[in-house]
């Protein structure tokens, strides 16, 4: 069975992946970071995503974004996604990506 999502929907899919995460993940600020975490054990192992005002740097876990690719199709704007639903969460402006 075909099933066709417009890219309205999809988007509107992929927020809501997003906010959901967040809501369950746990979300650190301190200095110049926001780190959120896949749980709460706030340890480097469980990072999924941080940024860092001072250089503008948000770091993405590579499973995060390989989960996020094959959860979704059209992996050629994963990263500007994540990024953009980041900058508009966290009211924060993003120059550079690491992963």
């Amino acid at each position: 069975m075909k099933i066709i999502i417009t890219e309205s929907k999809l988007k509107d899919f992929r927020t809501s992946y997003l906010n959901d995460f967040h809501n369950h993940a746990s979300v650190s600020k301190f200095d110049s970071f926001i780190v959120v975490y896949y749980n709460e054990t706030d340890d480097d192992d469980s990072i999924a995503m941080e940024y860092d005002s001072d250089d503008g740097r948000l770091f993405l876990d590579k499973n995060f974004t390989l989960f996020f690719k094959n959860y979704f199709p059209n992996e050629d704007d994963v990263i500007p996604f994540i990024k953009d639903w980041f900058e508009n969460e966290f009211g924060v402006k993003i120059k550079f990506i690491q992963s």
